[in-house]
């Protein structure tokens, strides 16, 4: 969300209040984009709080307000806050899942309390994947005009395909070292690779750093923690092969910047990590849970630089034509015009 309130230019004014109370986004906006914090005594824990309810309600009434923008599960308030008669327009965005929402393992109270408060009168969804969108009908049975998918974008002028050195391969990833991305997989599947000169960098911070050193520690200095990056774009041009491990992806930018740096991808076939690469680099994307598979993709993506290097431009033209920030904030400032504009 940073990144569009950035893109979308000083025609909007815009009121943040951050649920977890981390303004940490703020860092990332340009100079000149019109905002400012609200600030709100939040309960966290439980189910649904009514006093949550209570105090989105004045924040509301007491601030002139054309169009509200909430995020995920942990926004669900507002929606029962924001309805009757000075209902404002309201547009709801979920952008991905951890562990415990995968689209396969959706906690059912959550699941009836969605159904419910998305049939709001008037409210309209946006999904960045084929994947939630087809949540979103199927699950929580929204009608399929009400969400918009809108997938997300990147500033592409950032990244570019450049010429690989001659030097040992080096497969790479940008990801949170969460358990949900697996890269405890990526390493397996690493070591067990057949070309043993080959290079492992893993660009992200999180939880599990520790954990997944200790398991690279055999590996020696063949695996790189290189640990959270502003900018990745220096750390992509190092890589020869994006690879994605995880258990659960909705649209990942990671992945649309790893395209745009021209590499091919090897990956597991979650979310719509399979339609957002080139056709032909779709048989190295493979069955969540067949590590082997994985490993042979990876494999085959080392053994053939001429192959990389046509996957790679083909991944190259296809971040360039789908994924560009320019077309997604269109898409967006068009969708907030119009409902914010459109009688409650």
């Amino acid at each position: 969300m940073a990144t569009l309130t950035g893109s979308l230019g000083d025609g909007y004014e815009h009121l943040v209040l951050a649920m977890d109370g981390s303004y940490d986004a703020e860092a990332v906006l340009p100079d000149g984009i019109t905002y400012r914090r609200v600030e709100a005594d939040v309960q966290k824990g439980g189910f649904i709080s009514r006093a949550n309810i209570k105090t989105f309600r004045k924040v509301m009434a007491d601030n002139a307000i054309d169009l509200v923008l909430t995020c995920n599960w942990g926004a669900v308030e507002w929606l029962f806050a924001n309805r009757g008669r000075r209902a404002i327009p309201h547009i709801h965005f979920e952008d991905g899942f951890g562990p415990d929402e995968r689209p396969d393992a959706q906690n059912s109270k959550r699941v009836w309390v969605r159904r419910f408060a998305f049939r709001k009168k008037g409210m309209e969804f946006v999904a960045p994947s084929r994947v939630l969108e087809r949540v979103y009908a199927d699950t929580w049975k929204v009608k399929p005009e009400r969400v918009h998918l809108i997938p997300n974008g990147v500033d592409l002028d950032a990244f570019s395909p450049i010429k690989r050195p001659d030097r040992p391969v080096t497969i790479g990833t940008v990801a949170a070292l969460r358990k949900e991305k697996r890269l405890d997989r990526l390493i397996t599947c690493f070591s067990e690779m057949s070309d043993t000169s080959t290079r492992l960098l893993i660009v992200g911070g999180g939880p599990e750093r520790t954990d997944l050193e200790a398991q690279a520690a055999p590996l020696g200095d063949r695996v790189i923690f290189a640990g959270e990056q502003g900018d990745v774009a220096p750390l992509l041009a190092e890589m020869d092969i994006y690879a994605l491990s995880s258990d659960t992806e909705q649209m990942p930018i990671s992945l649309v910047e790893g395209m745009a740096s021209g590499l091919p991808v090897a990956a597991t076939d979650v979310g719509d990590v399979a339609t957002m690469v080139d056709e032909a680099n779709q048989p190295h994307v493979v069955p969540l849970g067949d590590d082997a598979a994985l490993t042979k993709a990876l494999n085959a993506l080392t053994s053939d630089p001429t192959l990389r290097a046509n996957l790679g431009a083909a991944n190259a033209v296809r971040a360039k034509e789908l994924y560009g920030l320019k077309a997604m904030t269109e898409r967006y400032d068009t969708l907030f015009k119009r409902m914010a504009l459109k009688p409650s």
